[in-house]
């Protein structure tokens, strides 16, 4: 597990980096919305992986604080993992304004927009996950160095229908709305990009008599292949959390069907962790600059660590 922590928190960093520098070929609202998703992925890795999971593993329960820390915990936890989700529904929507509604292309897709869009998102589901401290209570599996070990939700909460109204609410905004906002968002943009290159292509073939390559189609590829492949590995990742959580809400099941579910929840909520690692081999495989990018900056590393060596 440490090793995928160190992997994980590794490609986000460097993507982070390199996305920041702005020399990748694409636009500052584009950038804007990349960076801050490749932010909220490293805040999930090291929030979950490498904290939860690494002190369960080693039983290194001496790395726990006070008893209120395993609550400010979880708001965290849900806090990036919303933000990771939601900033992938905030950058495809820009991207379905940019090809498929040019009325206000112009005044949306703007790095002032998309920074507003990603403060509010932050802003958003930080307020919208306070109550997850007051919803668990500290517990005591066992007691090591007089702290306590872990948190668990309150007894009688499952009986209170507020908390009821509250878990739909919750499930209701990540995974099921933004799986299907992406989903539908990208069945309108690839049906725009069918239709548009329908037309553009009869009018050129009408002006020039001959088949020729579109710039203006050829220059958009390059954020349409973005687009598409983000958005495919996020349903991917997330179908399978998505469909367990549909089958145990609305199907009734038997004790072992059940079982099977929670196993395969359990298997869905690792599967989800590692879309926080695959934007970056996304931009890489897509991106040519990001690619150079990435070189220069591996040279650069080895370079810095050559001359730390002869000096030594």
């Amino acid at each position: 597990m440490s090793e995928h922590f160190y992997f994980f928190s590794t490609v986000n960093i460097v993507a982070n980096a390199i996305l920041s520098r702005g020399k990748c070929g694409l636009s500052r609202g584009i950038t804007r919305y990349l960076v801050a998703m490749a932010v909220a992925d490293l805040a999930v890795v090291i929030i979950e992986v490498g904290y939860f999971q690494i002190v369960d593993a080693y039983r290194a329960y001496w790395l726990l604080l006070p008893p209120p820390f395993c609550l400010v915990h979880y708001v965290f936890f849900y806090v990036s993992l919303d933000c990771s989700v939601w900033l992938t529904v905030a950058f495809t929507f820009d991207r379905f304004v940019a090809i498929c509604w040019s009325t206000i292309q112009t005044k949306y897709c703007t790095p002032k927009i998309a920074g507003l869009v990603i403060s509010t998102i932050c802003v958003t589901f930080c307020l919208k996950n306070v109550p997850y401290y007051f919803l668990h209570r500290e517990i005591g599996i066992g007691v090591w160095g007089g702290k306590w070990l872990t948190c668990t939700s309150k007894g009688s909460l499952h009986l209170d229908p507020k908390f009821e109204w509250f878990s739909w609410v919750d499930r209701l905004l990540n995974p099921l709305l933004p799986f299907f906002l992406i989903l539908f968002l990208n069945i309108l943009t690839v049906r725009q990009i069918l239709a548009s290159s329908r037309v553009r292509g009869g009018l050129r073939g009408q002006r020039t008599g001959k088949n020729e390559q579109d710039p203006e189609m050829k220059s958009r590829r390059q954020s349409i292949v973005l687009l598409f492949t983000l958005s495919a590995s996020f349903l991917i990742c997330w179908a399978t959390t998505t469909l367990v959580f549909i089958l145990l809400r609305c199907l009734y099941t038997d004790l072992e069907t059940y079982i099977r579910l929670f196993m395969a929840q359990r298997a869905g909520a690792v599967i989800q962790l590692f879309s926080c690692c695959t934007n970056t081999f996304i931009y890489g495989v897509t991106q040519t600059k990001f690619r150079e990018q990435l070189k220069i900056a591996a040279l650069s590393a080895v370079h810095i660590l050559v001359s730390i060596g002869r000096q030594r």
